[in-house]
């Protein structure tokens, strides 16, 4: 009985070690069933999107799925690759090829990507290899066939370029990339013919964006900026999430002086998906010109070889352009970076100049290596020269000096010319002294280069000196007024002595800042001055008034300034004039006189054409305002709209 109790004992022992044991073994199988099963409709939703041709919803699933399932890491792998490839990720993607290289021979898009990204980083022999790896299977030949020219073109192999390019062409859409090519390596002697390529590219594929960036790039050498400018957009729109087509926006904006709207473009949209040199530069420029809202990315989101470079960029503390010991603990490859990127070097001479180590400054102007792509030559000359004129060093010189008296002028600096002339040995005047030993000195040159928030950001911590060019404070106010605010603006014009241009500049900040009778009060004495000061100040009452709808006493700050009266500006005010009177006809009758020479008169005439459904004018003067303004996107959206009427109202 006893044996029997011990036996059954054991057996109970036994089945409560085999069922605690199914609990415990049960549950990570449990678990892993669970994690399979999210795996694979993450996968699936991630897929959908990717279908639906969107991207970077995909790519959000991808980046966030759990990589702790093994099974289907393959899977995810070639999903992750086809994504980043619609989104033209190249910092990924080439990562991405670093670590899975095989994976990408399933993926012709990807591929090219990759290989473009080996060419732009003159990692020829790469290219090479993964090249003759496609040669067997390629699947669209056109595309593998302009980097095959883009190689012998980065090889400066310009002959053999044009050889491969006329030895064969390509049907339909396909030919575009080949004629493009064509018209650029041609522009250089023969920009008809160049032009004629890319004509031909546009009747085949006018809606691709290497065409229209091709076409921006003639344009612009031909000198058609306002054409060039409608090309680069096209680009840039037909697909925003390539940073290639962005960039080359920006970089245009920035060879016209057009700083701000460079900043914006590169600076729009930024994410955990945009390129690293995408993010760089907008860091780089928002701290030097315009500041632009940057968030901080995630470390792990940045990609590319720049990626050091930028969370180092991003970790600085506000105000601080650079810290050297920072950059040789975070940064790898930190003389690689110095050598080649012109965002370290500007960095490094803001931070110089803000620690008033004007030695070490000078040192790294005269050893940088960017002597024949400066972003900014004047700027760069200038500071040089301001430097060796506080540390009394000798004047540099160059041979672009001695021709300066026969340059055309006009968009340069009066300080770079005035620096010009001292290194020439003309002494300068008192006042241009006087700035030049200041606390001022260095945020003059850079306002003078439009660098703007570099300059607010190295003035002086107290009152500017008496005796200082008076364009120097106005420059300060109107740096302060567009990358601060109005209120600082004014705080700071109300310091200083009121010069008429003062005068002028803080009435018109004023009337921008809604402040309508501080404005009209402060223009006043302004307005009877027979002068450009005058004609100006009469000009911005009249507005002033307009906005309070005082209509007499707007029409009688034009009388002031009989020039500006009978003027296309004041005409177009006694239009508006006109038309807050109630009198339509007589404004229709003051516009229709300017309509040869005034946009805003084509504009309301146009619109009222359209309003009396006279579409052949409404069409005609907008053709006209697209011909004056062809940058100027929403004139295109209103032919569009003009069109679309026309046919509904005939149907």
């Amino acid at each position: 009985m006893k044996q029997h109790r011990t036996v059954r004992l054991i057996i109970i022992g036994a089945l409560i070690l085999l069922t605690g044991g199914g609990v415990y073994f049960g549950l990570p199988a449990i678990r892993a069933v669970i994690k399979e099963s999210r795996d694979k409709t993450a996968y699936t939703e991630a897929k959908t999107f990717l279908n639906d041709q969107r991207a970077a919803k995909a790519f959000e699933i991808i980046r966030m799925r759990d990589s702790s399932v093994p099974d289907r890491n393959s899977e995810w792998l070639h999903l992750e690759i086809e994504a980043l490839s619609a989104l033209g990720n190249i910092g990924r993607l080439s990562a991405l090829y670093d670590r899975h290289p095989k994976a990408f021979m399933q993926h012709e898009k990807g591929s090219m990507i990759v290989a473009r990204a080996m060419l732009a980083t003159g990692d020829m022999k790469s290219y090479v290899t993964f090249r003759k790896a496609w040669e067997s299977h390629e699947k669209q030949p056109e595309l593998w066939f302009a980097l095959d020219v883009d190689a012998l073109i980065l090889q400066q192999d310009t002959a053999g370029a044009l050889k491969l390019l006329r030895s064969r062409s390509f049907e339909g859409q396909a030919d575009a990339a080949r004629l493009n090519r064509l018209a650029l390596l041609t522009a250089g002697g023969n920009l008809q013919q160049a032009w004629q390529y890319l004509e031909q590219a546009y009747s085949v594929a006018p809606k691709n964006p290497d065409v229209r960036s091709f076409r921006a790039q003639i344009l612009e050498r031909m000198g058609k900026e306002k054409m060039a400018r409608v090309e680069y957009v096209a680009a840039h729109l037909a697909l925003p999430d390539n940073p290639l087509y962005r960039d080359q926006l920006a970089e245009f904006y920035r060879r016209r002086g057009q700083i701000g709207l460079a900043v914006q473009t590169w600076a729009r949209d930024l994410n955990e998906r945009s390129a690293d040199f995408i993010r760089l530069k907008a860091l780089f420029w928002s701290r030097v010109t315009t500041p632009a809202s940057i968030g901080k990315t995630d470390p792990a989101d940045i990609y590319g070889e720049l990626a050091p470079l930028v969370i180092y960029l991003q970790e600085l503390p506000e105000g601080q352009f650079w810290d050297d010991g920072l950059f040789e603990k975070e940064v790898a490859k930190g003389q690689m970076v110095l050598e080649r990127r012109q965002e370290a070097y500007w960095l490094r001479i803001l931070e110089a100049l803000r620690n008033k180590e004007e030695e070490k400054c000078y040192d790294i102007i005269l050893v940088h290596p960017f002597k024949r792509s400066s972003w900014n030559p004047d700027l760069e000359k200038a500071l040089e020269r301001v430097l060796a004129y506080r540390l009394e060093k000798p004047q540099p010189m160059d041979a672009n000096a001695f021709g300066a008296s026969g340059r055309n002028t006009e968009q340069r600096h009066q300080l770079f010319e005035q620096l010009e002339r001292i290194a020439m040995r003309e002494k300068p005047d008192p006042k241009l002294d006087r700035l030049l030993r200041s606390d001022e000195a260095f945020a003059a040159v850079f306002m003078a280069g439009g660098w703007m928030e570099a300059a607010l950001q190295l003035r002086g911590k107290g009152a500017i000196p008496e005796g200082i060019p008076d364009w120097y404070i106005y420059g300060v106010t109107q740096s302060l007024r567009f990358n601060r605010d109005a209120k600082a603006a004014l705080a700071f014009a109300r310091s200083q002595r009121p010069t008429q241009e003062m005068t002028l500049l803080t009435g018109e900040i004023q009337l921008a800042n809604k402040e309508r009778a501080a404005s009209i009060e402060m223009l006043e004495p302004l307005t009877k001055s027979k002068s450009a000061i005058g004609y100006r100040a009469a000009w911005l009452q009249s507005l002033a008034y307009l906005d309070q709808k005082a209509t007499l006493k707007a029409r009688n700050a034009l009388q002031r300034q009989p020039e500006l009266f009978s003027s296309t500006a004041g005409k177009e005010i006694l239009a508006r004039i006109a038309l807050a009177e109630g009198e339509p006809e007589k404004a229709r009758a003051i516009y229709t006189s300017l309509a040869d020479r005034s946009a805003e008169a084509k504009a309301y005439l146009a619109m009222l054409a359209y309003r009396q459904k006279d579409w052949n004018t409404c069409k005609i003067l907008t053709m006209e305002l697209i011909k004056e303004f062809p940058d100027r996107m929403e004139l295109q959206a209103n032919l569009a709209a003009i069109n679309k009427a026309e046919k509904e109202n005939r149907q």
